[in-house]
Order: structure tokens, then sequence, then C-alpha cells
């Protein structure tokens, strides 16, 4: 058994917070303690979704390094959810330092979890080519409720992958087509570029490596969290890829979240289109899809590491990090749409219409805006928050000063035109959906004020108080 009294210490975190009554977002999963990182596990099992994630439930209350477990969701209509117990601890000999990112996949009756173990030497290492261990691992259910987890088979090491890979091979994704099982593994060779290695595993414990998925030129160094997805008939590759030079407008964050167009058969002889972001804000990483019967939502983890504002205020109250709202996505007219999970108009309450500009007080609700043409607005929020477009420049511009933005300070987009915006403001976070979901701009948002103004001459507009998620568990 590694890390003995580990999940001793985590159980009486998790007790400890559940006796606090604490400031939190009431319609996105937050942590119950620690932190919150990487959405994994998603997967529809008859009418219950599951949702796991990384969490560290010892992070805001010990100094240096703990490592990190997969908490678990299950929810029928994302509106009623159930905190299940945690599904993978760091108990095995290859995952004593942390259970990293992975995915689910359900045959038979039980369901399997495939995921990076980290292993972190002590001692004088890089970290990338020596000092470390990045194991992919399988975990299997106990029984039928898929909610309990057993028996651990080490399925890869790094000496497994590639002489040209370096120690950086992670976040393994079971993807399953025409019959065939694959593995997708984000990978950092020893010349710092990024790329995906694709394995196939039918039997989900012999993987044999059929392709390596990259850009024609270097786009990065590594790429995290990879998934796939086909939309319209298309195939797309998700990946973080890390080390993009920034722009004014775009690849502004310390890594970059989005999606490459596949050309070709992925598993031998796909090209790599180019690359887009899924996001303008400030925090929005590691997201992966859900692919439900009839439509595939986007979850991503509301959060970025690597940064001066990765550690929130929101660790004065024993938790950080949030699951941003799901999203659907859609193919359409040459891009992927992101849009508000529709189930949560049904957490509306109260509504207030208006036009021009208006004023509102709240902590927990959605604005909806849609612009007269050529038009150009501004929208204040709380002590030091400003979201705001000029037509004339055609630049959507997301401003976060010191109370606010904690760290952060400003996001841009170009837009040659604004046609409507929806708003969702979550206590600490704030997710944008523009013109009807081309584009999202998210970031967590402090603030003691709860004000709200909006300067939007011509335009017209709704104002809804928002109702929490029924948690258990």
């Amino acid at each position: 058994m590694e890390n003995p009294g580990y999940s001793d210490m985590a159980a009486a975190a998790y007790a400890r917070m559940a006796a606090r009554s604490v400031s939190r977002p009431i319609y996105h999963l937050t942590p119950l303690a620690g932190t919150l990182a990487d959405p994994n596990g998603l997967v529809q099992v008859s009418d219950t979704y599951h949702v796991m994630h990384i969490n560290n439930p010892l992070a805001c209350e010990v100094e240096g390094r703990t490592p990190c477990v997969w908490a678990h969701w299950t929810t029928r209509d994302f509106l009623n959810w159930r905190r299940e117990p945690v599904a993978v601890w760091p108990d095995h000999p290859r995952d004593r330092d942390g259970v990293y990112s992975g995915s689910a996949v359900v045959r038979d009756g039980r369901m399997y979890l495939i995921y990076t173990g980290n292993v972190r030497r002590e001692g004088e290492y890089d970290y990338v080519n020596s000092g470390r261990e990045q194991n992919v691992l399988r975990a299997e259910s106990e029984d039928e409720s898929l909610v309990r987890f057993g028996e651990k088979t080490l399925l890869m090491t790094n000496d497994d992958f590639p002489g040209t890979m370096t120690q950086h091979v992670r976040d393994p994704q079971v993807i399953e087509r025409d019959g065939a099982t694959y593995l997708l593994l984000g990978a950092r060779t020893r010349e710092d570029v990024g790329c995906v290695l694709v394995y196939r595993g039918d039997d989900l414990t012999h993987f044999s490596l059929v392709n390596t998925l990259t850009t024609r030129e270097p786009f990065g160094y590594m790429w995290e969290c990879p998934d796939l997805v086909s939309l319209g008939g298309h195939d797309f590759l998700l990946a973080c890829p890390q080390g993009i030079a920034h722009e004014r407008c775009r690849y502004q964050n310390a890594h970059q979240c989005g999606y490459f167009s596949l050309s070709g058969d992925f598993a031998s002889s796909a090209e790599v289109g180019e690359f887009e972001q899924w996001d303008y804000g400030f925090d929005f990483y590691a997201a992966r899809t859900l692919k439900g019967a009839d439509r595939t939502l986007l979850i991503g983890w509301m959060g970025m590491s690597e940064t001066a504002y990765g550690a929130t205020p929101s660790r004065e109250d024993g938790w950080d990090q949030v699951i941003a709202m799901p999203r659907e996505i859609a193919w359409e007219n040459g891009r992927i749409f992101q849009r508000p999970l529709s189930e949560l108009t049904q957490l509306h309450g109260a509504r207030t219409d208006f036009e021009d500009s208006a004023a509102f007080h709240g902590r927990h609700f959605e604005l909806s805006l849609t612009m007269a043409p050529g038009s150009s607005i501004g929208i204040r929020l709380r002590e030091d928050c400003e979201l705001s477009y000029d037509f004339a420049v055609g630049e959507l511009v997301l401003r976060m000063g010191p109370v606010c933005g904690a760290g952060r300070d400003e996001r841009r987009m170009r837009l040659p035109e604004l046609t409507n915006l929806r708003l969702f403001v979550d206590d600490t976070t704030l997710e944008v959906f523009v013109n009807d979901g081309w584009a999202t701009m998210t970031s967590r948002l402090f603030g003691a004020r709860d004000e709200v103004r909006v300067e939007a001459p011509g335009s017209t507009g709704s104002f809804w108080e928002m109702r929490g998620l029924t948690v258990e568990g």
C-alpha cells in the first residue's frame, strides 16, 4: 500500500469542509476540499452520466506537493448531481505521487478507468528526460454500480513509449471507432515537439503504436489532454499545446486549449490542420468531450496551471478551482460552436427585460444581450471588471482589475461584428458566449460587490436570476 494514512487524511479534510459553510458557485461543480483540475472519465452509461476530475484534497491545508485523486460525480439530468466515493486513490507503486488524467470505457457491465500514474523521484533531475515516471494504469470497477474501483493493472511505462519521447507522455484517452479500440496519449519529444501517440489495444490490456499525430511545423513542445471527436462528418483532434508564442488577440494564456482539424484516418495517415482555441478568457483548460446518445458535450477545467493567478482567493475557504459549465458543441459554417447546456435554462428564476442600459444586483445570474448592428457596448461587473466591444476597432475585450481579477489583467479577441452575448456569472465564475457560441471567454471573477451595469445603446436584453444545482453525497 503506497501513501499509508493518506486516505484517512483526505477523508478528514472532506469531513471538515462538509461541516463548513463557505461561499461557492451554485450551478458549477467544485471540489469538496482542496483543489480541482482536469475533467476525466467522461462517459454516459444508460441514463447516467459520469463526470470525474482530478482533486487534491489536501492542497489548501498542506505546504508542498501532495498526491491527487479522481473525484467522481454522477447525474441523469445535469441539474441533480451525486458526489460519489473517490474513484481512484494513489495507492499503487506506479501512481504514488498522483493519479493524473485519463478516461473511462464500459464493457460487459464493468467500467475501466485508464489513467496516468505519476511518480516523481527526489534528486537533481530535470523532470523532462529524467526523474519521473508517467505510467499508464487501468482500474476496474468492483460491481455493477460503477462507482467503486479496485484492481489495478499496469499497462505501459515510459520504457514502452518510443525512444524519441521524453518522460512527458500522459493523459490517455480511449477512442472506440469501427469496432476497434484506440488510446491517445499526449506527448513531448526529445526535440521539444508536441504530438499525440495513437495506440491500438482492443483488449484494453495490450497496446501497439499505430500512428503519431503532429503538425507539419512544430506547434508547441507538449500536447496535453488529447481527445478525438467527430462532428458533422469531420474528425477533430482536441489537445492542449504548451509553448505557443503569445499574440495580441489569441494564444494569450500560459498554455492553450483547442482543437485541430484532421484530414484522413487518425489511426494511420491523418494530416493535422490548423489549431483553433476554444476560449479567449483566462481560465479554460484540459477540455474533453462527453459523447452522449444524441449530442456531444465539451467539459473543461476553469483554471490555468503555471500562472501567477493559478491559486485564487477561494483557497482561503479551503477549496479552489471549478469545472466549467458543460457546453453543447456542433460543427457549423466551418467552425465548432459552443453553446450553454440547454438544461441550464431550467435554473432560471426571476426575469427582467431591458433596452439600451440597465443596472442590476446579483452574484448568480444569466445576462443575455442582442445588439443593434454596428453598435458598441460596455458591461461593468462588481468593483473593476469590464467587458467591452468597440465596433470601430473590432475587438471584444475583458479587463480585470486587481479586485475582480486577483492577478488577471486583460484578454481580447478580434470580432468584426458583435450580434449577441450570453453572460453567466456564478459567484466566482464568469462565462461569456459570443455570437451564438462562435467563441467564448471564461474567467474566475472575484470581489465583494454584486453590481451589474450595462450600457448598450440600441440593444435589448434580459437578466435572469439563477438557482443552484441539487447536490447529494
